[in-house]
C-alpha cells in the first residue's frame, strides 16, 4: 500500500525519505517467510504489561506488525488503517500487536494521537526485531541530521545509541503459531493492506 497524504507530503521529503544505500541492514532478505514457526516473545506493552505472544495465538490468529517509530508519519497512517478496520479483525477472532523499538513512553503516544485499540509493545532491546530478522541500524551521521535538523532523537525514543529501527513488517500467525502471512519490505512507503490480511484470516475459517 503506498501511502500518499498531502498533509504529510512536505514533512516526508525533507525527513522520511531516507536513501536506502546509507542504511546498514542483514545480507540477506528482511523478515521470516511462511511456514516459518514464528519467535515467541514476552515483552511490555505501552501500558507496562506483560504479555506472552504464545497466550495470543493459542486463542486465535494475530497480526504482528513492526513499524520504525512513533516519529514517522508512515508507520502511523498504516497502524491508523488498521485501527479503522478492527472491528472487521475482531469479528475473525483476531488479535492485533504492533512493535517497535520505542520506549513505553512513545508507544503511549501514539495510541493516543491515533485513538489504537490493539497493544504497542515497546522493545528497546530489539530483541524481537532481531528474532524476526527486520532490524535496520540508521547511520550515525543521518540520526544527527534528523536530530539537529528536525528534532527527531532516535536515541531518545528508543535509549540505544546505535540507532536501531525496524523494517516495516506484517505478519500473521495461527493457532499453532505457524506464520501464514508474512510481508517485510525496506521500502518503507510499500506498506500491507488491511484487506489482504483480512483476507488471509477469512481463509482461515
Amino acid at each position: 500500500m503506498r501511502i500518499n497524504n498531502s498533509l504529510f507530503l512536505t514533512f516526508v521529503l525533507m525527513v522520511c525519505l531516507l536513501p536506502m544505500k546509507g542504511w546498514s541492514q542483514n545480507p540477506e532478505t528482511p523478515g521470516l517467510r511462511v511456514g516459518e514457526m514464528a519467535p515467541d516473545f514476552t515483552a511490555s506493552t505501552y501500558e507496562g504489561h506483560k504479555i506472552v505472544l504464545s497466550d495470543y495465538y493459542k486463542k486465535g490468529p494475530v497480526v504482528l506488525i513492526f513499524y520504525r517509530g512513533e516519529w514517522c508519519p508512515f508507520c502511523n497512517l498504516h497502524l491508523k488503517s488498521f485501527q479503522n478496520r478492527l472491528k472487521d479483525f475482531k469479528k475473525l477472532g483476531a488479535n492485533t500487536l504492533a512493535v517497535s523499538v520505542d520506549k513505553p513512553e512513545y508507544g503511549t503516544k501514539i495510541v493516543q494521537k491515533d485513538s489504537l485499540g490493539f497493544e504497542v509493545v515497546s522493545d528497546p532491546q530489539a530483541d524481537i526485531l532481531k528474532s524476526y530478522n527486520v532490524i535496520y541500524k540508521v547511520p550515525d551521521d543521518l540520526a544527527e541530521k534528523y536530530l539537529n535538523e528536525y528534532h527527531i532523537d532516535l536515541q531518545a525514543h528508543s535509549g540505544r545509541s546505535e540507532h536501531i529501527i525496524a523494517v516495516p513488517a506484517t505478519y500473521v500467525i495461527d493457532r499453532s503459531g505457524r506464520i501464514i502471512f508474512a510481508y517485510a519490505n525496506v521500502d518503507y512507503k510499500v506498506r500491507t493492506k488491511p484487506e489482504e490480511v483480512l483476507d488471509i484470516l477469512k481463509n482461515l475459517k
